[in-house]
């Protein structure tokens, strides 16, 4: 087990690093039994993906627009409940965020067209992102990796947290997320002040913080942030 330790003001982060291999990692305090099986049956079984074991079905029909996928009522219920993708919108529509709809175009369950009925694949999309988001493709990895363990997954929100997680079973919108996970590339460094926050944002909420490193190579790597205050010898804060 190695641990980073990062100081700044009166706190320090200690950032834990005990992976024996890329993709083996603990999300969850209360899960890693789970998840240590999860690894051992991936190696049992050769990495089977998720939702391997779903049937077969038509994929849904998907219309990219204004930077979201906007999914009609009559597939919107298949892929709300049976895989926690997107959101509802008026009309009983669902709205998928780019991450959603390349996961869903890569697994075949979506077809992706423009509004006068082009069809399109995901380059497409990474393509006509990637001015105005030029991280889209490394959070997509993030994304993949991790419903390819089972979890429901969705967008952060402020202070630079790309995704929300949730403790398998749970359903987004009857639970609350158990993590926050921040994306980071390899070589580009994460500034002690952004670290700060980040941290903050995660203990304002009650969730434990996840950093998800994506190396030059594209696999993807986690790590669990610890923050603590430092105090002097009398258990004074300092």
């Amino acid at each position: 087990m190695v641990a980073l330790v990062f100081v700044a003001g009166r706190r320090f982060f200690t950032i834990l690093i005990g992976l024996d291999k890329v993709g083996e990692y603990e999300l969850s305090k209360e899960k890693s039994s789970s998840l240590e099986e999860d690894i051992l049956e991936e190696e049992e079984e050769n990495d089977v993906e998720e939702e391997s074991q779903e049937p077969e079905e038509d994929p849904a029909n998907v219309v990219f627009e204004n930077g979201k996928g906007l999914v009609a009522s009559e597939d919107a219920d298949r892929l709300s409940q049976q895989g926690f993708y997107g959101t509802r919108i008026d009309g009983n529509k669902l709205e998928l965020e780019p991450v959603e709809l390349l996961h869903l175009i890569e697994r075949k369950r979506a077809i992706a067209s423009i509004p006068s009925g082009e069809i399109i694949g995901s380059d497409y999309i990474v393509n006509s992102l990637l001015e105005g988001d030029p991280d889209l493709w490394i959070r997509y990895l993030v994304f993949r990796d991790l419903r390819s363990r089972g979890y429901a997954v969705r967008k952060g929100f402020g202070s630079g947290i790309g995704f929300r997680v949730y403790a398998r079973g749970d359903k987004p919108g009857d639970a609350n997320a158990k993590e926050l996970v921040y994306v980071l590339k390899e070589g580009v460094p994460i500034s002690l002040s952004d670290l700060d926050l980040v941290t903050n944002t995660a203990a304002g909420s009650r969730k434990d913080l996840v950093f998800a490193l994506v190396d030059q190579n594209g696999e993807v790597n986690f790590y669990k942030v610890a923050q603590s205050t430092l105090r002097n010898l009398s258990g004074d804060e300092q």
